[in-house]
């Protein structure tokens, strides 16, 4: 039998939102009525533990202490929820009546939820608690044996364990050994090619669109008739991004989980690639940016770091094309949760398809087009100005001839894969002159040339002239100020993609193809 000690102290962790905050577990024994009190701003569901917490120790053959039992949960300012308590209280306990031995110079760390017989078992959330673990020094970390996936995700140095009776065992003869978990990144790809640049036969601006979106993170929206390609377009950006990094990885598998334990499968490790979320027109916002309530995040947050591609945006609620404008220009999404302001990153590449008119034949052959100019304009209408103007790339896509085609088919595979060798190539080397630019460094969200705030002469690098015309350019095509931000932001992206390091009339040229549209608009 262990020394027994009046008070002991155990850490852990809660979620707050999508964060997590480390946390102080202070568990005391005094003499009097047998009680069990759990203090510190805690819910119900940390208050029934007591319940668990006495059968799970009684099924291992030992009595509950006799006395006054007070568990209280750091920061006591701040509301706390969930069942993860459990095991570092349940281990507390057993500290203070001496069946276990206690060292009050180590820092234990533990998380998980019991049931009546013992058996330790997973929460939502655990990434992200275990990711804020691993910032602090801890001795000794148990977490459940369902949360390995959760600790490679962290890369923490840990021991998983299935029952308390296992972390009795190991406190018994001393027998802890943490082992370092670690996402395994050899299993990452640029993405799943469901298309080939060859798909797109015949679109040059939407080949050099996709490209340029991709490799400055830009905004596109592709308008164009019917089986034009619109779709393959938007899929094809899946294959062309470079791979997620191990943060990026850890940081869509946190959000994920907080939908449910389950949500996180073995196969979403980032071996698809980045992140790529389709919406439609029956969204609903509580889809789009998540429920406040329960804190479950939308498809807003499970793009961060990919790709969000409304298809058929036209036909969208005006409430729901509205809703986007914020994390657009923002990067996030702003939750309230009982009066308190939640921030959730997502930070993506946005992409927009639809019909230019009700028919979607207004960029066809003259006659083909059956929409009146009034149809037209109210249809395109539904697209407020304020959206359109967080845009930055606009192509538009017709439908090629079969005379055209057969022509087009000639060309090989070779060629097609050839073209895609290509444009992943230049996404690449933008995307490596953007690392140097903005400073990326592990742990930390990336910036880049369409999500960056500043668009000054010294960290784009053009003379006054290329401002002079620039300014000129915008204000003859009738670009806001912000539309004139972009119009520099997408020129940078071009002379990244060819390795300028200085930026040239000529770009802003190139780049105000992608901003100047046809009368639809």
């Amino acid at each position: 039998m262990a020394v027994k000690h009046k008070v002991v102290r155990l850490r852990s962790c809660f979620t707050d939102g999508v964060a997590a905050t480390y946390s102080d577990i202070e568990i005391s024994l005094s003499p009097g009525i047998p009680t069990f009190d759990i203090i510190g701003l805690c819910d119900s569901s940390i208050r029934e533990s007591r319940g668990r917490i006495q059968s799970a120790i009684r099924s291992l053959g030992h009595p509950m202490p006799k006395g006054h039992i007070t568990v209280n949960i750091t920061p006591a300012y701040m509301h706390k929820s969930g069942s993860g308590f459990d095991l570092p209280i349940a281990l507390g306990i057993l500290f203070l009546e001496g069946i276990l031995p206690y060292d009050p110079n180590k820092v234990i760390y533990a998380q998980g939820e019991m049931s009546l017989g013992g058996d330790i078992k997973t929460t939502p959330g655990s990434i992200i608690r275990l990711m804020e673990a691993a910032r602090h020094v801890n001795d000794i970390v148990l977490i459940p044996h369902d949360e390995i996936k959760a600790a490679e995700c962290s890369g923490i140095k840990c021991m998983p364990v299935k029952t308390l009776k296992e972390v009795c065992d190991i406190f018994a003869v001393g027998a802890y050994q943490g082992e370092k978990f670690s996402l395994d990144l050899s299993r990452r790809s640029p993405g799943r090619r469901l298309h080939t640049m060859g798909e797109l036969r015949g679109q040059p601006k939407a080949e050099s669109a996709i490209t340029i979106a991709c490799a400055g993170m830009h905004s596109l929206l592709l308008l164009g008739s019917p089986g034009s390609g619109k779709s393959f377009a938007a899929e094809l950006i899946e294959g062309l991004l470079p791979p997620a990094d191990e943060y990026e990885i850890s940081q869509y598998l946190a959000l994920k989980e907080l939908i449910g334990p389950e949500a996180v499968s073995h196969g979403a490790y980032g071996s698809e690639g980045r992140p790529f979320r389709k919406i439609y027109s029956n969204c609903t916002s509580a889809q789009l940016n998540g429920k406040a309530g329960s804190l479950i995040p939308g498809e807003l947050a499970l793009a961060n770091n990919g790709v969000l591609f409304a298809d058929e945006i036209c036909d969208f609620n005006a409430k729901i094309i509205d809703e986007l404008k914020g994390p657009l220009e923002e990067h996030a999404v702003h939750l309230n949760k009982d009066g308190k302001i939640i921030t959730v990153p997502a930070s993506f590449l946005f992409v927009a398809a639809g019909n230019p008119c009700r028919c979607g034949m207004y960029y066809e052959k003259p006659g083909k087009c059956k929409c009146t100019q009034t149809m037209r304009r109210n249809y395109i209408g539904r697209l407020s100005g304020a959206f359109l103007d967080r845009i930055d790339i606009f192509t538009e896509m017709r439908s090629i001839d079969k005379k055209s085609l057969m022509d087009l088919e000639m060309n090989s595979l070779i060629e097609d894969d050839h073209a895609d060798m290509y444009a992943r190539e230049m996404i690449w080397d933008a995307w490596q002159i953007q690392k140097q630019r903005y400073g990326w460094y592990e742990g930390k969200k990336k910036m880049f040339n369409g999500t960056c705030e500043c668009v000054s002469p010294e960290s784009f690098d053009y003379d006054s002239s290329v401002s002079s015309f620039a300014s000129e350019a915008a204000k003859m095509a009738g670009l806001s100020a912000r539309g004139y931000l972009k119009l520099m932001r997408v020129a940078r992206t071009i002379a990244d993609m060819e390795r300028s390091v200085k930026m040239t009339e000529e770009h802003v040229k190139r780049a105000l193809v992608f901003k100047v549209q046809e009368n639809v608009i």
